[in-house]
């Protein structure tokens, strides 16, 4: 509660916006971590898990480009999903070098339990802001996040 008073005691102006970013995704994070301690899952892993759910099959470069995230954080995080049981790899027949990536039935089995902790977070946060308010700022976090993107894939930055 503290630190709450002391972020509200600052006016906004004074505040980069990254700086709410921030707080907003790691107090997500330590959100998620507790909760999905006893799924034998971490908060990094969530997002392959879900990505995996839209599209089986995908390869883990793929999976790199689409998610945004380094080649190795990608391969550190499937092999412990691998290890824990929830993907599986298969190689690829057109190129054999590569291996398309799946889930397990406990895979599948989780991902319902993974929508509904992150959504209850997100019901929780989110708790005062009307309908219109809550999809303006799902728009305007679209926004932030394609321009971000927009400006370090045309700056060359990784």
């Amino acid at each position: 509660m503290h630190h709450t008073k002391k972020l509200l005691e600052n006016t906004p102006e004074d505040i980069p916006l990254g700086v709410f970013i921030s707080i907003i995704h790691r107090t997500r994070i330590i959100h998620l971590n507790n909760k999905m301690k006893d799924l034998e899952l971490t908060a990094g892993q969530v997002p392959f898990l879900i990505q995996l759910s839209h599209k089986e099959g995908i390869t883990q470069d793929n999976l790199a480009v689409h998610l945004h995230i380094d080649k190795g954080t990608v391969a550190r995080a499937l092999k412990k999903l691998e290890d824990n049981g929830f993907i599986y790899r298969e190689i690829n027949p057109q190129n054999r070098r590569k291996y398309l990536l799946f889930l397990t039935e406990k895979g599948r089995q989780i991902v319902p339990k993974i929508h509904q902790i992150d959504n209850e977070w997100e019901k929780s946060v989110c708790f005062d802001l009307s309908n219109t308010e809550y999809s303006h700022l799902v728009k305007t976090l679209q926004t932030l996040a394609t321009k971000s993107l927009e400006k370090v894939h045309k700056n060359g930055e990784k």
